[in-house]
């Protein structure tokens, strides 16, 4: 499913404080380019955690998983959330994927709020988050 990098729609949160990042499609270009090694571990970790990310925010989970239509060898199936002040980057799992295997590179705002953010799972990411948390 595609939604614009930094737009305010995803398929699992909108709003004013929303900001979409790595929602990608093959009929949609995208940003290419070098994402430091310790960003993509860290944007991993995240993907991994998205169960937590997701319990924090108050969503659903997603019905199923999406396969990877750049490659076809790949399905994720979770959501998770970046908070940065008074924005919250909403990402699918898939992200790791497309910034590891097809030389995506996330919007600069995000690469900087992902490596300050506390983990999902832990209490200081529960804090920064609730303020987004929908009931």
């Amino acid at each position: 499913m595609y939604f614009p990098d930094l737009g305010t729609i995803t398929q699992i949160a909108s709003g004013p404080h929303v900001r979409a990042v790595g929602w990608l499609d093959e009929a949609h270009a995208f940003s290419t380019g070098s994402v430091d090694t310790s960003v993509v571990a860290r944007i991993q970790a995240f993907a991994d955690e998205w169960g937590a990310s997701v319990e924090a925010l108050g969503w659903p989970v997603a019905a199923g998983p999406h396969t990877c239509n750049l490659c076809g060898r790949y399905r994720a199936s979770g959501n998770f959330g970046v908070p940065c002040g008074d924005v919250l980057f909403v990402c699918p799992e898939m992200i790791a994927h497309y910034v590891a295997e097809h030389e995506y590179r996330p919007p600069d705002q995000f690469i900087t709020a992902i490596t300050r953010s506390d983990l999902p799972g832990s209490k200081g990411y529960a804090v920064s988050v609730c303020t987004f948390r929908s009931e």
